[in-house]
């Protein structure tokens, strides 16, 4: 079909709402705001449960944050928030910050895509690869650009003495903690 998408308009908070009621019945559903929804609940990664809360604005003008409540966000043993890797990093709260689910520059989630058959299965794989890293510090799950802020804080350094054109930054390795 003239390679349409499956679905051409925005979803609905209603469409929205009641995919994730349907696929993923142990999330709550609950409105912060007339422009905000949430949902929090269970998803599993490799070893364990997590909880987790999505927010979406309903009028689709951003792609959906999703962030741990429990357990919360925690870097590697004598590590920083800063070497997690794929946050949305938040530099006030960087235990809420959001998971890099993604690449912001290739239209990989539009409002188009119920954040049941998108988001809440990236999370989950998200969660797998983050337990990874946390064993032995490779983080396996992919990702464009830095792996983390980090390692995208030291490039610039670099860059800032002149020392690494930007290609050459993005190439370099940086030393991890």
């Amino acid at each position: 079909m003239r390679g349409l998408s499956y679905h051409q308009k925005p979803r609905s908070r209603g469409a929205q709402e009641a995919r994730m009621q349907s696929r993923w019945p142990d999330f709550k559903f609950r409105r912060v705001n007339n422009g905000l929804v949430r949902w929090d609940g269970p998803l599993r990664g490799a070893q364990r449960w997590y909880q987790v809360g999505v927010l979406w604005l309903v009028d689709g003008s951003y792609r959906p944050y999703v962030y741990l409540l429990d357990p919360s966000l925690r870097p590697r043993e004598g590590g920083t928030f800063e070497q997690i890797p794929h946050l949305m990093f938040d530099d006030q709260h960087p235990e809420l910050s959001g998971l890099c689910l993604f690449d912001p520059n290739g239209n990989e989630w539009s409002n188009k895509n119920l954040i049941a058959d998108t988001t809440i299965w990236w999370a989950a794989e998200w969660l797998f690869y983050y337990e990874m890293w946390h064993l032995d510090g490779v983080w396996r799950g992919g990702g464009i650009g830095y792996e983390s802020i980090a390692e995208a804080r030291s490039a610039a350094v670099y860059r800032q003495t002149g020392a690494l054109t930007e290609g050459e930054a993005e190439a370099a390795p940086v030393a991890k903690g």
